[in-house]
């Protein structure tokens, strides 16, 4: 039953080792994108000959310039804040122009091309640990840590020309966040963290502050990964959304069904997020805004209020446009990629091609460079605690039954197999780089004993089993057997899941991996109504100093592995079942920890007692983490940081790579 692992030879696995080696070897404390020695841009000259004047304090790409000399735009000067962001960029001062080639596997949400061109207040930079302004020109705690201050550039501009103030950010809170139709479930549990809603206050248009009831230094912690900090979330664009809203507009509920909405409610949310993540018509505050969607591919062409500028004045982004072929395949995707179709990928392709790309790299002119993924888990198995099916249910609540499949798995198999040895063996639990990890967590139940786990099984009564070897239903129907829904297509999960299937073969447990990652929302959909035995996700947000909500780190709120207990907490417990004791005491636990000073006693005590339960008790079995991450990047593109890169959710998969400041060069 055991599947055979892939024969990789000593110069296939040299050849990939040395650039992996180089790219995680350097250090992460240079803030990339904004520390290197810049050269004279090119393209100052040409966008003074096109506008056919040379007065401007700012250069701006030749197709804006021509617009201006047209009369359609305003100078640039009056286009960006009185103090724009200044990018130094990775490399040098880039050129203008050009379409950059990219790839889309979600033909639903396009999430990996919005997650792309998105901009925030704010940005991580690689390694989680450092938070930097971008929408934002600053931000200030009170001593007491219970006030945010955030202040936003003065002229800072819609993609329409109308201004971003504070009042875009008021409207998303009060109008939105507040508004009982919009948001039935009140705020993001982000916004209250002692329960009771943050409250907004607008001191001018530029500053705008955020109070709480108790101490709350972790609200950076949020707002530092790019998607929380961003348009549709914490931002909208007030004169443009209101039409839609019931509060500002008396017909709303008209042109809602106008337009073929049920209600005004669908119809302002569809106008603010639509389920492609792209808005069509509306404006937006990121480099690029949108320009066709269709059903093969979408494009996106410069925002000419853009905020950024590089170090000689010229206004970013340097791409003109971004056209990402909608594949809708992982394989497709991957094809295309090895065959140098995309300017830059990463987020659907897997170690396991690596001899694919390597072997296309010089007929497909790019470059094969390595990010360090910070899951703790590529793929992370979640029994459901609250499956339908009770004889599931009982082993599922089992601690043994959960340390036997942990322990069943050969980690180090699937790591040659699937990551040329470069992963690394890994519990679910939190990033080993936290200060209060316990050394022994690295290895807790992850380590491959198959004996242990028959023993395991036969003591928890599974000791029959069929004229195939598979063990047998404790309730008498049959053979027991169990679902591991993969979730997600990045990364190589499905191969993940396979193994794992596999391995718990040889211990008589029969697993059938079920793809939801490429059929839309059909995970999500089985989710709500709690019909998913074993959901995977790959086990992220365990950076950001172990307390980011969001996260299958958690009791309450998104977690996959708690089924209906989160909606009892969610619900004040009008909805869902109540949690064991056990799950209650976590919940218990995490307030207090997230309301806690950093590097204080009291920080460390909560923290390993809260991940404690998550190692030992072994609510999720992880797999392999800290994994390499190849990067497919076109000799064409530069300004692509690549020292000390790191691939993960926590900082918005993109962000640090400041797709702002890429450029193109055609020559090459």
């Amino acid at each position: 039953m055991k599947a055979q692992l892939r024969i990789i030879t000593l110069t296939a696995l040299f050849v990939l080792l040395i650039p992996f080696i180089v790219a995680c070897g350097g250090s992460a404390s240079q803030p990339q994108g904004e520390a290197v020695e810049a050269t004279e841009p090119e393209q100052a000259t040409q966008a003074e000959s096109a506008a056919g004047e040379a007065s401007s304090a700012y250069n701006e790409a030749p197709m804006l310039a021509e617009m201006v000399a047209n009369g359609e735009l305003p100078p640039v000067d009056e286009r960006l804040p009185v103090e724009p962001l200044v990018i130094e960029p990775v490399e040098q001062i880039g050129r203008y122009g050009g379409t950059l080639r990219f790839g889309e596997v979600n033909p639903i949400n396009l999430w990996s091309f919005a997650t792309l061109r998105m901009n925030g207040l704010f940005r991580y930079d690689f390694s989680n640990t450092q938070v930097f302004v971008d929408i934002a020109k600053s931000f200030e705690f009170s001593d007491d840590f219970k006030t945010l201050t955030i202040e936003l550039r003065e002229g800072h501009k819609w993609s329409d020309g109308e201004l971003f103030t504070v009042d875009d950010i008021i409207f998303a809170w009060e109008d939105v966040a507040l508004n009982e139709e919009l948001s039935p479930g009140g705020p993001s549990s982000i916004w209250r963290p002692d329960g009771q809603p943050a409250v907004f206050t607008k001191i001018s248009d530029t500053v705008v502050e955020i109070s709480f009831h108790v101490p709350y230094p972790i609200i950076m912690n949020y707002l530092g990964r790019t998607g929380v900090g961003s348009d549709y979330n914490v931002i909208m664009p007030k004169h443009w959304l209101q039409k839609w809203h019931i509060d500002y507009n008396p017909e709303a509920q008209k042109l809602a069904e106008e337009e073929g909405f049920e209600t005004w409610v669908q119809a302002f949310k569809d106008h603010n997020r639509p389920r492609n993540n792209f808005r069509i018509e509306g404006p937006t505050l990121w480099a690029w805004m949108t320009e066709q969607i269709t059903s093969d591919r979408a494009i996106v062409v410069r925002n000419p209020y853009f905020h950024q500028v590089d170090t000689a004045g010229n206004q970013l982004p340097y791409i003109d446009r971004i056209e990402a072929v909608i594949t809708g395949d992982k394989e497709v995707q991957t094809l295309k990629a090895s065959a140098g179709e995309f300017d830059f990928e990463t987020y659907y392709i897997d170690m396991k091609d690596m001899s694919v790309f390597q072997q296309g790299a010089e007929q497909g002119n790019y470059r094969v460079e390595f990010a360090e993924n910070l899951f703790s888990a590529e793929l992370g198995l979640m029994p459901n605690r609250t499956v339908k099916d009770p004889v599931l249910r009982e082993l599922f609540n089992n601690r043994d039954f959960r340390i036997a499949l942990s322990i069943s798995i050969d980690r180090e198999g699937m790591n040659d197999t699937l990551f040329f040895g470069l992963g690394k063996p890994f519990p679910a639990t939190v990033n080993p780089g936290l200060s209060f990890f316990k050394p022994e967590w690295a290895t807790t139940h992850a380590e491959y004993d198959p004996d242990r786990a028959n023993e395991l099984l036969d003591s928890l009564g599974l000791t029959e089993r069929d004229s195939e070897g598979y063990r047998l239903r404790a309730d008498g129907e049959g053979r027991l057997s169990m679902l591991i829904h993969v979730g997600v297509s990045e990364g190589p999960k499905i191969a993940m899941a396979e193994l794992v299937r596999d391995d718990w073969a040889e211990v008589g447990l029969e697993a059938i991996v079920d793809n939801l990652g490429e059929q839309g929302g059909l995970f999500s959909q089985r989710l709500a109504t709690n019909d998913l035995q074993i959901p995977t996700w790959h086990l992220d947000r365990n950076a950001l100093f172990g307390r980011s909500l969001g996260s299958n780190f958690s009791v309450d709120q998104t977690s996959f592995w708690t089924g209906t207990w989160k909606d009892w907490f969610r619900t004040d417990g009008e909805e869902g079942e109540e949690p064991p004791d056990e799950i209650k005491r976590q919940k218990e636990i995490f307030d207090q920890f997230r309301l806690t000073a950093v590097g204080t006693a009291e920080f460390d005590r909560l923290g390993e007692a809260y991940y404690e339960y998550f190692t030992a008790g072994i609510p999720m079995i992880g797999t392999i983490g800290f994994t390499p991450r190849p990067l497919i990047i076109s000799n064409r593109l530069h300004n692509v940081p690549t020292e000390g890169a790191a691939w993960i959710s926590d900082n918005n998969f993109y962000a640090p790579f400041l797709p702002s400041q890429w450029y193109l060069d055609e020559d090459e």
